[in-house]
């Protein structure tokens, strides 16, 4: 039977949005029979990305105005009179625990009171987050090219609410943040969790993120690496990326992982 007809099955039985799901595992199924008959793709044929898994901070949300500015004021709370800049090429480069840590050491207090602290400063300019330009519509673009979208990210129970507010969350399957307890990036666990519970296919599954540890993360976890990189980024590639991007809209414009390393601008 073609496969049109079994989306319109589908699609009168249960809804367009169950449809495009059912049909996506079944295509992932397929080709990972494929794969086990040593049935490999031609060379010269791109591969086709139908799950991305997306970071939030500095990928889908404009946030690390609010938690560089936290760190900030956690900094000067214990006199540490650390620059902006400073703060966001340790957050961008590395991460905010990474910060957190060094300026553990610089005033020799508890690191999990100064976490603790840096958490409810942070929380305090939730409001002061917004979208990232052209997140929205590309998750819609690619969500109506057939892809399906989840989270992971190392925000905690702050995620769902603002994903709500910013009108976002619907279109994620799962949404995975800090609560899971899974190990910190760049670990690929959180990934490979995603990957388990819905059987994506892992040469057709990306991981979109903006920093060098959301690269190693989805090599870590065995899937694609999109490295996000804005003109104005201080991140340095990796040479493991599958692909670079400057704007988010580059991804809706093809839908597909170009040669490992190429950059379009």
């Amino acid at each position: 039977m073609p496969w049109y007809w079994i989306l319109i099955i589908i699609s009168a039985v249960f809804g367009p949005f169950e449809a495009m799901h059912a049909l996506n595992k079944a295509r992932r199924r397929r080709e990972e029979a494929l794969r086990k008959q040593g049935m490999e793709r031609p060379e010269n044929q791109p591969v086709q990305i139908t799950s991305y898994i997306w970071d939030l901070d500095g990928t889908l949300l404009d946030s690390y105005g609010a938690i560089v500015s936290s760190l900030a004021e956690l900094a000067g709370e214990y006199h540490m009179q650390d620059s902006y800049g400073e703060i966001m090429k340790t957050v961008k480069q590395g991460s905010v625990t990474q910060y957190v840590r060094r300026l553990s050491e610089k005033c020799g207090t508890e690191y999990r009171i100064l976490f603790n602290r840096y958490h409810e400063l942070s929380h305090a300019r939730t409001d002061t987050i917004t979208l990232i330009p052209g997140a929205a519509e590309t998750l819609r673009a690619l969500k109506e090219q057939g892809a399906e979208h989840f989270v992971y990210t190392h925000r905690g129970k702050t995620s769902v609410p603002l994903l709500e507010r910013l009108g976002l969350k619907d279109f994620f399957t799962e949404i995975v943040t800090s609560e899971f307890r899974f190990q910190a990036k760049p670990s690929g666990e959180g990934v490979e969790y995603l990957t388990d519970k819905y059987g994506l296919a892992k040469e057709n599954t990306a991981y979109v993120g903006d920093r060098t540890i959301d690269v190693y993360c989805a090599k870590d976890a065995g899937v694609k690496a999109i490295l996000y990189l804005p003109e104005d980024s201080c991140v340095t590639p990796t040479g493991r990326e599958d692909r670079i991007i400057r704007r988010l809209e580059e991804l809706a414009m093809t839908g597909k992982t170009e040669e490992k390393g190429r950059e379009t601008t």
